[in-house]
């Protein structure tokens, strides 16, 4: 099993404690605090990039979104158009 990531843990506490506080007073403080540790506990969760070098671009959903447009359905991919 992995090392315990301490910003994971801490932000799954805060999650679960907004979630608790906005489900016993639904109040707009409430709500807004359990937004913000959800941003938290999603930020938390992704995994960083060991490298950046060598790296492409990624695609901009846009764009990835143009080209599968153009596609006929059951057509094969062009290559090149990463």
């Amino acid at each position: 099993m992995g090392k315990a990531n301490a910003r994971l843990d801490a932000a799954r506490k805060t999650y679960r404690e907004a979630l608790e506080a906005a489900r016993k007073g639904p109040t707009p403080e409430a709500w807004s605090r359990l937004l913000a540790a959800g941003k938290e506990l999603s930020a938390a969760e992704e995994p960083r990039p060991r490298s950046r070098r060598g790296r492409r671009a990624a695609t901009p959903p846009a764009e990835v979104a143009e080209v599968a447009e153009t596609l006929e359905p059951g057509a094969e991919p062009v290559e090149g158009l990463d």
